[in-house]
This record gives structure tokens, sequence and C-alpha cells, in this order.
């Protein structure tokens, strides 16, 4: 699941700024060859190649060195935490996960209330760019972490971060999906042991 929105959201920035994100070129995880192939493959521009560099993950340490390391726009996708219920049928399981979804600009030291003001009106056209995509996304089937309907409960709030030089918007998603993790299908065959 968290490989996947990896993917889904590398599709947004430069694919530059996708494939920096692999500092150490290799590792003993088969999967990390695995994603990087896979951004190498991806066929289609990138969807909103304004925006130059690519974060993703939930440390904010880890946010911060690398935002450190790079100039321009970035997106950082953040992944949160997973809410499970039972769903209207008996024994399925729905899966909500909060996602956040961060688009903003690293200016300079110099720069002013108008130029700030610039990075957050272009910031905030892409995030909502951002949003009406995994709408259309969801709406087309190719969301499975996220339902067709009813469509995710989500707000655009500001982003700030002085210690960042970065200005910006923050799309804060609950993603809401029938078992997502695969939960239910899990339990049966733990139950398959012991009936």
């Amino acid at each position: 699941m968290i490989r996947e929105l990896f993917l889904y959201f590398a599709k947004f920035p430069k694919r530059s700024g996708v494939t920096a994100m692999f500092t150490n070129g290799q590792s003993d995880y088969a999967e990390y060859q695995q994603l990087n192939d896979a951004i190498s493959a991806m066929e289609d521009e990138p969807i909103l190649p304004d925006i130059e560099n690519y974060v993703y993950g939930q440390d904010f340490d880890e946010l911060k060195a690398r935002v450190e390391k790079i100039f321009g726009s970035w997106l950082f996708a953040d992944y949160g935490e997973f809410t499970f219920s039972e769903d209207r049928t008996p024994g399925s399981v729905r899966c909500q996960q909060q996602l956040a979804v961060t688009v903003a600009m690293k200016l300079s030291d110099r720069a002013d209330m108008v130029e700030r003001m610039i990075a957050e009106d272009k910031t905030l056209s892409w995030v909502n760019a951002i949003y009406a995509r995994i709408l259309a996304d969801a709406a087309m089937g190719d969301t499975p972490w996220l339902s067709r309907m009813p469509v995710a409960d989500a707000q655009i709030v500001p982003f700030v971060a002085s210690e960042l030089k970065s200005w910006g918007w923050t799309l804060i998603i609950s993603a809401d999906a029938a078992d997502t993790l695969g939960t239910n299908s899990l339990k049966r065959s733990f139950l398959k042991k012991f009936l």
C-alpha cells in the first residue's frame, strides 16, 4: 500500500525530482530497484512538470534534510494512520487512511511578501489539480486506496514553514476504501488454521 501511494504521487512532479530520492543508488531490498525501474518506465509526461521535486514519507527531519538540498517547488506526500471499521456487509472491512499532500515552493531569504503570495497562488493551483486528478482517478477505479463513492473527505490548508523557507498548501484526505490492506482475507486464512 505504501509503495503504491509512492508511485501514484510520483507521477505528478518532474521525473528527475523523483529519481533524486534514490540517493543510495542500490539497496539490499529488491523492492528498491523495482521502484526505481517503475519510475524510469513511466511513459507519460509528469502531470505537473512545474513541480520540480518529490519527497515521500512521514519523518519531518527527513523532509527538512531533503528540502535543504533542493531549489524551487516540491511535492511532499505524507501517509498517516489507518482506521478499520466493519462494512455494511457483515464480515467485510473498510479501511480509512489519512493522507496529506503538500505542494510548496522554496524561496530565497530575500523573497518579499509579493513573491510569497505568487508562490502561494501557484501552489494552490497545483494542489487543486492534484485533488481533481485524484477524484478523476477514483471515478475511473484507478485508485484502489480510494473508493469511487463516497468521495473522500478533503480540505486544503495553508502551508507556511519558514524553517524550510517554503510556502504553499496541503491537501488533507481521508481516503476510504474496502479493505485496502487485505485484513479480512488474512483473518480468514488464520481462521482456516483453527477450524
